[in-house]
């Protein structure tokens, strides 16, 4: 995890130190694994290939997984997973005995504070566990905001020696950032009404999707939910086009159109038009999904 630190402990200036570690990771998709071919004969070159069995070319990937080295990045849109480890320390000769281990987490974002559901193998709290025993959860967040996020974990548990029993707790925080996988550029206009309806209103919208991420990404839906009193019109790829592809700073352009449906009135705030809510979806080179939803879009009200 990234930027991690300690919060204290309950125990006070001069406790012993604690007999449970926390270790938090990450979950991410692996990667194909990059083929650096040494320079020299054939011999050598094939030999230096990761997977020996794979066509002696300049392909720059190999069939290979390696997981991330690093953090790596978190993105908006995208669901952040990470598993937390509470190890019992103590070494099997010891005469303290650790009980009631319990794991809590919280999300800090921009806008507040999120309690995080702790998923595992089982459903039991406050588990004993022995020495070199693992207490394991994962835990799972969509983020829906950009900026700094802290991630914060609270280990107790108790501890028993000569039928002395003492609570005990601490508190890790982990720092990151969370940043814009997609940037959506919008822009309303009206369109001229149809000859056979001319009192219902027409409206085109268009909007620049840019890649902001560092790999390629695969759209797989763009789509609308219109407001009351309004049908709409995608003028984008259909179900047997292939999906696009959007590298990294790629921008693309979709566009939609929509028609007032004759007979009912168009919901009106504020001086404007609501119109409709755009939705992008979209998957990562390791099939990792995202999901963007904007605000109510809309055009100036008549």
């Amino acid at each position: 995890m990234a930027q991690a630190r300690a919060a204290g402990s309950v125990a006070g200036a001069g406790a012993s130190p604690h007999s449970i570690s926390l270790k938090v990771l990450r979950l991410s998709h692996p990667s194909l694994s990059p083929a650096h071919t040494l320079p020299g004969d054939d011999l050598i070159a094939r030999a230096s290939l990761p997977y020996p069995a794979a066509p002696n070319d300049a392909f720059p990937l190999s069939p290979l997984l390696a997981l991330p080295p690093a953090f790596g990045a978190a993105y908006v849109g995208t669901v952040f997973s990470c598993t937390l480890c509470a190890n019992n320390e103590l070494p099997p000769s010891s005469p303290i005995v650790v009980r009631d281990v319990q794991l809590s987490a919280e999300l800090q974002v921009p806008s507040g504070s999120i309690a995080l559901d702790l998923e595992g193998p089982d459903t039991v709290e406050g588990q004993d566990t022995q020495p070199a025993q693992t207490l394991q959860r994962i835990v799972r967040h969509e983020l829906r905001e950009d900026g700094p996020h802290v991630l914060a974990v609270t280990v107790t548990y108790q501890e028993t020696r000569d039928d002395a029993t003492n609570k005990r707790t601490f508190r890790k925080l982990y720092q990151f950032v969370a940043q814009p996988a997609l940037g959506v550029r919008t822009k309303v206009g009206d369109l001229a009404a149809r000859k056979d309806v001319p009192n219902a209103r027409r409206f085109v919208l268009e909007a620049q999707l840019e890649n902001l991420t560092e790999t390629p990404i695969v759209l797989e839906k763009a789509i609308v939910s219109t407001a009351q009193g309004l049908t709409s019109k995608s003028l984008n790829w259909t179900a047997t086009d292939e999906n696009p592809i959007l590298s990294p700073q790629d921008v693309m352009q979709v566009a939609f159109t929509f028609e007032q449906t004759q007979g009912e009135d168009l919901d009106e705030k504020n001086g404007r038009t609501v119109l409709a809510q755009l939705h992008v979806d979209w998957r990562s080179p390791m099939g990792e999904k995202g999901s963007l939803t904007t605000g109510w879009l809309g055009s100036r009200a008549r």
